[in-house]
């Protein structure tokens, strides 16, 4: 019976591995100007095992320069691409996939969306990361218009093989800050912007790698009678101070930093713990001066205090 379960597994194995080989590429991509300005990629399915498509797009045909333009369902032949800068030569190239591999890549097509862009607004430069945190990035770009009704950020998460368009910001603003973030994770973002006539091409991609998770110690020795938030130590401070708080019951925990202005510049700690006393180390470093508050919340209990950071 032993036998049996391993040449069982033997054959799954074998199976899947030859399911990874025949995913067949697609074929006879084509690249079409369509009207208003968009390029619509087809191609023929040449697989009836793929879970979907991705569309890869490139400026040149050096090999670093492809970017994973977007994705499909399963038997879906088309994609638009509505993102292009007009007059500018895009190539295109696709494969199919699934759970256990790939296939090799279709043909290359080229093409060159014409258009006037006498209206559109300048693209963005100089895109670079300016702060990181352990839950935050910002990044900082560089205005070429005059003519932009604002800025679109796009930001690919650890993990994903697509950029995701998350956010917008307005005219002349040249900053941007995500939250809520995982520590100890890299991110990558690019910046255009845009008006009622189109949009720019895309900025430089630029990375930025979150600090490593706060350090969190339990005292098993001794439990906690109560909730409690202690003042921090030491305080003031310069960069780094310990907080500590107690639970008297397993919990979900939230303790997050706080600027001046009673922005949130950093969520410290968001997990569920079991009774105890903990003790939570903020390091402030790339964080001006000042006065900061920190706040502990629970289902049952809510407490803030405040602490000076001294450079």
């Amino acid at each position: 019976m032993k036998k049996f379960f391993l040449l069982a597994a033997a054959l799954a194995l074998s199976f899947q591995f030859a399911v990874a080989q025949t995913i067949n590429a697609p074929t006879e991509l084509e690249a079409q100007n369509e009207y208003p300005f968009y390029i619509k990629v087809k191609w023929n399915d040449n697989s009836n095992n793929e879970t979907g498509f991705y569309i890869e797009r490139a400026t040149s045909l050096d090999s670093a320069n492809w970017e994973v333009l977007g994705g499909v369902g399963q038997n879906i032949r088309i994609f638009n691409d509505y993102w292009l800068t007009l007059n500018k030569r895009y190539f295109y190239r696709a494969y199919a996939y699934n759970e256990f591999g790939r296939s090799d890549y279709s043909n290359i097509d080229t093409i060159i969306a014409y258009g006037d862009t006498s209206n559109y607004p300048g693209a963005p430069s100089d895109l670079r990361v300016t702060k990181i945190t352990m839950t935050s990035i910002t990044i900082n770009w560089n205005d070429n218009s005059n003519n932009e009704s604002g800025f679109i950020i796009a930001r690919r998460k650890p993990g994903d093989v697509l950029f995701e368009y998350i956010d917008t910001v307005q005219t002349d603003v040249l900053t941007y800050q995500e939250v809520g973030l995982t520590p100890d994770n890299v991110y990558f973002y690019k910046v255009c912007s845009y008006n009622l006539y189109g949009t720019s091409d895309f900025t430089n991609t630029v990375s930025g790698t979150t600090k490593s998770s706060t350090i969190l110690v339990s005292n098993i020795s001794v439990l906690s009678e109560g909730y409690f938030l202690s003042n921090n130590f030491p305080n003031p401070f310069n960069p780094v101070t310990t907080i500590k708080f107690g639970l008297p019951a397993r919990a979900f925990v939230n303790i997050s930093i706080y600027n001046s202005a009673g922005k949130e510049v950093e969520s410290l700690v968001n997990a569920d713990f079991n009774r105890g006393i903990y003790s939570v180390v903020w390091n402030a470093n790339g964080f001006p001066s000042g006065a900061y508050f920190y706040k502990i919340q629970t289902d049952a209990f809510r407490e803030v205090k405040k602490m000076i950071l001294i450079k």
